[in-house]
């Protein structure tokens, strides 16, 4: 007999019937791969109903196309203009698959992401009480100064998770990260695409962000936490949104699909694009200073996430599941990697090091980098990464 996933999460499913009486859904489609959205009006996530206007269109993150590594744009459900969608002046909202949950958790570990807490090594601020982010695998280029914004092209795969079997909550990321750490907790915007049964509900790639105001030590409204789980995210596309599935996956020694994505602080918000669209925004007044004026550390990379009580265990795959000295149509890459270093959006190819790290209790890393900064290729600044090593 098939458990019940609201009496085998009795508290998830509490917040989850509170989330949606919080929302002004009117209109609720299912996309072709079975997510459901739920449709608002866009005005409705604001008490004010003030929505804020994008940064100009000039600003987005070009598409580079290279002969010698041509790459395919991944797509999205909503972009076919046959898909069911709500009525005009709405957004869609993604609605969270809590049936593929097979355990009990808390809602606390529910959608929980400390591991960036610790990506950047030599940041101010640390305290010894700080959660020990204990399986946790990061493989990164890291760069500290003043940034207003990050874009990047990041190559996506289908990478194994949950291997060997364990409790079922590991994750596999590529992503960038924005910190800030003025504030005595750390603060954080994150966004790529992530792999994670627990929050999307399968084990296919989906477009995710991530924030945080307190350096990950509670997820709520206004808090921080995955996607449009709790409040802050204003949803602005209509066409794309956090959580959203990824169309368009590579293959060993074949076709790469990549995915745009940008972020740029303008006019008092965090927004955030894909694809060449801006998608929506943090406003910055969440971050009360600190991220809200400008982020102190950048990165770009990896990071898996193992269950087990011995992560080091683990052959969950980060990218494609190959070594970063496999390259081009074997591991991952991250390329056009750039930041923006003034408020008039000036942008400047990362010029970072290469910096790796494991919470698993052990020296060892599975996982490997190789970085080319200002390769002087229309890749600009770019790296691999991937593994486990054999």
């Amino acid at each position: 007999m098939a458990i019940d996933p609201r009496q085998l999460n009795p508290e998830i499913s509490q917040w989850l019937d509170a989330r949606q009486k919080s929302l002004t859904i009117v209109k609720t489609t299912k996309t072709p791969s079975g997510q459901i959205l739920d449709w608002v009006p866009i005005e409705s996530q604001d008490p004010a109903g003030k929505i804020a206007s994008p940064p100009p269109a000039d600003s987005l993150l070009v598409r580079v196309e290279d002969k010698q590594r041509p790459v395919k744009a991944v797509s999205f459900e909503l972009d076919d203009p046959a898909v069911d969608r709500g009525p005009a002046g709405t957004v869609p909202i993604v609605r969270p698959d809590i049936s593929q949950l097979t355990r009990t958790i808390s809602l606390k570990d529910y959608g929980s992401k400390p591991g960036g807490l610790l990506v950047n090594k030599n940041r101010p601020n640390k305290n010894p009480t700080e959660p020990n982010p204990f399986g946790y695998f990061h493989d990164i280029d890291s760069q500290s100064t003043k940034f207003y914004g990050c874009d990047c092209f990041l190559s996506v795969w289908d990478p194994l998770i949950n291997d060997p079997p364990g409790p079922g909550d590991d994750h596999s990321i590529l992503q960038t990260w924005l910190q800030n750490y003025d504030k005595p907790l750390l603060q954080s915007i994150e966004a790529g695409w992530t792999v994670d049964k627990n929050l999307n509900g399968d084990t296919l790639p989906h477009l995710f962000l991530f924030y945080t105001t307190n350096g990950y030590t509670a997820e709520g409204n206004n808090l921080g936490g995955y996607n449009q789980q709790y409040s802050g995210w204003k949803q602005y596309s209509s066409s794309v949104s956090p959580g959203a599935r990824i169309n368009g996956i590579s293959t060993v020694g074949g076709q790469q699909f990549d995915i745009s994505i940008k972020f740029q602080l303008y006019q008092g918000n965090w927004w955030f694009a894909v694809q060449g669209s801006w998608i929506g925004y943090y406003p910055a007044s969440l971050f009360n200073g600190g991220l809200g004026n400008y982020a102190e550390w950048v990165g770009f990379g990896g990071e898996v996430y193992s269950s087990l009580a011995n992560p080091g265990l683990t052959k969950d795959q980060m990218g494609s599941g190959r070594e970063a000295k496999d390259g081009w149509t074997f591991a991952a890459f991250l390329r056009n990697l750039r930041y923006q270093s003034d408020t008039n959006g000036t942008m400047v190819n990362s010029n970072g090091s290469a910096e790796t790290d494991t919470a698993t209790g052990s020296a060892e890393d599975p996982y490997t980098i190789q970085m080319d900064m200002n390769s002087g290729s229309s890749w600009g600044s770019y790296l691999y990464v991937g593994g486990p090593t054999p």
